[in-house]
């Protein structure tokens, strides 16, 4: 649409769509297709038919996909990989496994890089470099930013807030400003009586 919301083109027709990102370009848009949060992309402009980005059935395992910012490499949340056997002992301990953030090339295929991704890891963006990926990690009801390169090794706390979540964050095009959307979630439970 136009920036004052006119003239909307629809260049998708899906049941559920999630987490939209434009490519640096501007001539694509990544987005993942529900339920099964499976990467998928369709030009701008939507005159192709959205293409699909992964090789089988495999499907994600989050609602997080983000653009590297050279736009030739894209990551998502992905399940744990098959095991090669298909015992019951090699599949109860897959069933264990945690998700892993892989890696595409823009145009789709085998992932290249997979890492243990963490239970209580959030939102995440690529970090300025396109070395590493920066995400939200949540512990003991406080969450901070943490860089973990693509070569693996062990991750780098960016933030160190000390009380409320981090919803989403995102970085300046010159890598050098973060900004955070910060807050805290309460409720309450009520009881529903009397009623028809």
């Amino acid at each position: 649409m136009d920036a004052d919301g006119s003239n909307p083109v629809r260049i998708a027709d899906e049941a559920f769509a999630f987490n939209p990102r434009c490519s640096p370009d501007g001539k694509w848009v990544v987005y993942l297709r529900g339920p099964s949060f499976t990467p998928i992309r369709v030009t701008i402009t939507g005159t192709k038919s959205p293409e699909l980005l992964v090789q089988g059935s495999e499907g994600g395992a989050g609602p997080y996909a983000a653009i590297s910012p050279d736009g030739k490499l894209i990551m998502y949340i992905g399940p744990p990989d098959s095991p090669a056997a298909t015992t019951e002992a090699s599949e109860s301990s897959s069933a264990s496994k945690p998700n892993l953030l892989k890696v595409i090339p823009f145009d789709g295929g085998v992932p290249f890089n997979r890492l243990e991704w963490p239970v209580s890891a959030g939102a995440f963006q690529w970090a300025p470099t396109g070395e590493a990926v920066d995400y939200v990690l949540t512990k003991n009801g406080i969450s901070n930013i943490w860089r973990q390169k693509l070569t693996a090794g062990p991750a780098k706390q960016i933030t160190n807030f000390e009380s409320g979540l981090i919803f989403d964050f995102a970085w300046s095009h010159d890598g050098k400003q973060l900004a955070l959307t910060r807050g805290s979630e309460s409720g309450d439970v009520i009881l529903i009586s009397n009623f028809r």
